[in-house]
C-alpha cells in the first residue's frame, strides 16, 4: 500500500470518527436551541436543578444509545466525501447529504415527523458544517504531507 492510499484511509477514518462523536453533541445542542427559540426550553431551567452528574449521566446514556445512528451519519460523511470529490463540480454540495439523511430518517422512521423534522434538519445542517471545517482544516494538514 502507497503512503498516499494510507493517508487517505486514515483521514476517512478520522472523518468517520470525528462525525459519529460529533452527532449526538450537536443533536443535543440543536434540540437545545430550537427548545429555547420555540419558548419550550424547560430542559433548560431543569438543568440548574438537576445535579450536574447525574446531567453528565443521562448525556452519556444518551451518547451510547445513539452510536447505533451515530455510527452510520459517519459512514455516510465518508460516503459523501468519496462521492463528492475535489475534483468534480460536486464538490460545492459536499455535507448536503447529512441533512438529507436527517430528513430521511425523520420521515422514514420516525412517528413524530412534526416535531423531530427541524431537530434533525438543523443537527444535518451543522454536522455539515463541522464536515467542511474538517475538510478544511484537517484535509489541509493531510494533503501536505504527500
Amino acid at each position: 500500500m502507497t503512503a498516499h492510499r494510507r493517508i487517505a484511509w486514515l483521514y476517512l477514518l478520522l472523518l468517520l470518527i470525528f462525525i459519529s462523536l460529533l452527532s449526538w453533541p450537536v443533536f443535543v445542542l440543536s434540540s437545545s436551541a430550537l427548545a429555547h427559540v420555540g419558548a419550550d426550553a424547560w430542559q433548560l431551567e431543569a438543568w440548574s436543578q438537576i445535579p450536574k452528574r447525574v446531567l453528565l449521566q443521562h448525556f452519556l446514556e444518551g451518547y451510547k444509545g445513539s452510536l447505533i445512528v451515530a455510527v452510520p451519519v459517519g459512514i455516510l460523511a465518508v460516503l459523501d466525501y468519496l462521492l463528492m470529490s475535489r475534483f468534480r463540480v460536486t464538490w460545492w454540495f459536499r455535507g448536503i447529504l447529512l441533512p438529507l439523511a436527517a430528513m430521511a430518517i425523520a420521515t422514514g422512521l420516525l412517528k413524530t415527523v412534526p416535531g423531530t423534522l427541524p431537530t434533525l434538519l438543523v443537527t444535518g445542517l451543522l454536522l455539515a458544517v463541522a464536515y467542511r471545517l474538517f475538510d478544511l482544516l484537517v484535509g489541509r494538514f493531510f494533503r501536505g504531507i504527500h
